[in-house]
């Protein structure tokens, strides 16, 4: 019988003498590192009765490997058995063998060249002369015009929000028994809106009978939210903006790390001139009447959603909806989300996705199969 620990050992094994060079991305993290070679220290026992402690670099890669998952490994074996679908077994395994021992020694299966196609495609997508400046990672955002890719969207975003969003549909999980997606009607609450992208995706989606509840609360991501609504006006009619993040109560006072998308907030402020907001939490949005019921939630919010989701008890209680939740901001996510949704008993399967040929985007899908639904009602 397979498990976690066996199936990452013979990840860690195929990797002894992997040097990737096609592995990293120029486009998210520009130039490749000049000494890019992967080092682990501290040679264990582990080991040692499986034969596999060999010399030099083999050594290193394996135990090293096994440095990496020890201290989790009950949640990992947990997380292992709980994950609906060989797939998402597989991913888990090789997430994993990747943030241990880097993309010099481990290809994600994302690496592909459909991969590539999509996202060159997405860069000849023709784009407006009128430049904005995010102030993040250099990046410049032009007027884009989507209905090559058959969305009726034009939008200022950067050739790779458009593919992962719009083309290879980050928040979007095929699976054996149906795909979990925002669907025709469905009410949405869009948890890290940034620039408007995943808004107007959602707002697309769910139609004329579905309406989106976008969370953004940065400034500078405000200003293209805003001016991307302008260029969207029938979607923009079905998507509230609410300037405030998500959190585990409403109206408890953080603090802003601003970082672009990578924003953040935190419980003291970060210097004398920090930004201060004001938190909400996802089950006051039916409670105020925002949204009648809430049937999908997408989360990306740089390492708050566990939070957020605790301020979502109500709701996925009452609606059980459709989860695409992000894990990648800290490894500890991957088994602390899932466990605290789990805790609830209410029927969830889990699937795991990734969207990068690196280590960002990997979401945590959830959805609670329909005569488990039909049941509780």
């Amino acid at each position: 019988m397979n498990s976690f620990l066996l199936d990452y050992t013979r990840a860690l094994t195929g990797a002894i003498g992997a040097d990737f060079g096609d592995n990293w991305d120029t486009d998210r993290f520009g130039p490749e590192p000049a000494d890019a070679s992967v080092r682990h220290p501290g040679i264990r026992r582990l080991l040692a009765s499986a034969g596999l402690m060999t010399i030099g670099a083999a050594r290193q890669t394996v135990a090293g490997g096994i440095r990496f998952v020890e201290p989790h490994l009950d949640d990992l074996e947990w997380l292992y058995g709980v994950l609906a679908d060989e797939e998402s077994r597989s991913m888990l395994v090789q997430l994993a063998a990747f943030r241990a021992l880097g993309h010099r020694k481990v290809k994600l299966p994302t690496n592909a060249p459909g991969f590539w196609h999509g996202r060159d495609e997405a860069k000849r997508i023709p784009c407006g002369i009128e430049e904005i400046d995010p102030g993040f990672l250099g990046w410049k955002l032009h007027q884009r015009n989507l209905a090559n890719f058959n969305y009726p969207i034009t939008m200022f975003t950067g050739p790779g929000a458009c593919y992962t969003t719009f083309v290879h549909q980050q928040y979007r999980c095929e699976t054996a028994d149906g795909v979990i997606e925002c669907e025709s009607g469905d009410m949405v609450v869009d948890a890290g809106g940034c620039y408007g992208d995943t808004a107007l995706y959602f707002a697309h989606k769910s139609g004329a009978e579905g309406m989106v509840a976008s969370f953004e609360f940065l400034p500078v991501n405000l200003s293209v939210f805003r001016r991307n609504m302008e260029l969207n006006p029938e979607l923009a009619a079905r998507i509230q903006l609410h300037e405030c993040p998500v959190y585990s109560e409403s109206g408890r006072e953080l603090f802003v790390v601003e970082n672009g998308p990578g924003t953040r907030v935190q419980s003291a402020p970060h210097d004398p001139g920090s930004l201060a907001v004001r938190t909400f939490k996802i089950d006051d949005l039916v409670a105020r009447g925002g949204l009648p019921r809430i049937d999908f939630i997408k989360m990306d919010i740089e390492g708050a959603e566990l939070e957020a989701l605790k301020g979502s008890e109500f709701v996925l209680r009452q609606f059980r909806p459709k989860l695409a939740v992000t894990v990648y901001h800290d490894f500890k996510d991957f088994w602390t989300i899932p466990r605290y949704i789990d805790g609830l008993g209410l029927g969830y399967r889990f699937y795991l996705r990734h969207f990068t040929i690196h280590s960002e985007e990997t979401v945590l899908f959830a959805r609670v199969p329909e005569h488990t639904r039909s049941a509780a009602r």
